[in-house]
């Protein structure tokens, strides 16, 4: 059944999609799609692929499109609270029944489990004709609500969960930690990721203990200042953020796999 995901920027929406999915024990990939990155005029070929010969421009033997991708595993909206009208009436067609047609195509059903996620208040969008009611009611089968960081009281797990998945040999001591709990974390924990993966740089090759002015920038080591380590630091924090998935981590920084693996002192598979 449908899950719901809402949450403000930062609070692990889509960690929590891919643990639903890896929970549900399917076989199919997990598939992200952002929606507000969708473009009108494509939204059908997008999601529901297209027959070779179908429009100018289409690629030779077609596209399977995006929700045939997940066919036997996960799709995952983020931001379907910035999903276009016309996208709406599209998907809701498709909860409908689970059948795709490919433009120029067949129809086809499809097993997916679908997994949503917005930091947008959707009832308010539905109140400004935003967002279909009728469509809310099909996405909230089961809804979960992550809180802000500010307002969790595990902050030192998590803390140390981050650190140990950047980099085990750096010690963050309990000062540290209590220092940081007080701050508000406006990015949640992404922001508080990307802080750790400074840290991270600041350890360098031998373990230590972080002050909390090397965490949050006030006294940045020289060692930081250069674009290669300020890209070290960025390649680390998605890392993490995409649990170790190196082709994610270089699709969402623009960079090749190779970079990733040499940021992290690893060879690429041949």
């Amino acid at each position: 059944m449908p899950i719901l995901i809402r949450g403000e920027t930062g609070t692990g929406k889509e960690q929590l999609a891919r643990h639903a999915h890896a929970a549900s024990g399917r076989t199919g990939a997990f598939v992200p799609v952002n929606c507000a990155a969708l473009p009108d005029s494509l939204i059908e070929a997008e999601l529901f692929g297209y027959a070779e010969g179908a429009f100018t421009g289409a690629r030779r033997g077609g596209a399977p499109g995006l929700v045939q991708e997940a066919d036997g595993g996960t799709l995952f909206l983020d931001e379907i609270g910035d999903m276009p009208i016309a996208l709406q009436a599209v998907l809701l067609r498709l909860i409908d029944d689970w059948t795709v047609r490919p433009v120029g195509g067949a129809r086809k059903r499809v097993d997916v489990f679908l997994v949503s996620a917005t930091n947008a208040g959707l009832e308010d969008a539905v109140a400004q004709g935003r967002f279909r009611s009728d469509l809310l009611y099909r996405l909230n089968t089961v809804e979960v609500t992550l809180p802000r960081l500010r307002d969790r009281a595990d902050f030192e797990s998590i803390v140390r969960h981050l650190i140990d998945g950047i980099d085990p040999r750096c010690n963050v001591g309990a000062q540290t930690i209590a220092s940081l709990a007080a701050r508000s974390w406006p990015g949640n924990i992404r922001e508080l990721r990307n802080i750790l993966a400074r840290i991270a740089l600041a350890c360098g090759d031998e373990p230590g203990s972080a002050t909390i002015a090397d965490l949050i920038g006030q006294t940045p080591p020289t060692k930081l200042g250069s674009l290669q380590d300020m890209q070290l630091a960025s390649i680390l924090a998605v890392h993490a953020e995409t649990a170790g998935n190196v082709s994610e981590t270089a699709r969402r920084l623009g960079v090749s796999r190779n970079t990733v693996y040499r940021a992290l002192g690893q060879t690429a598979p041949r």
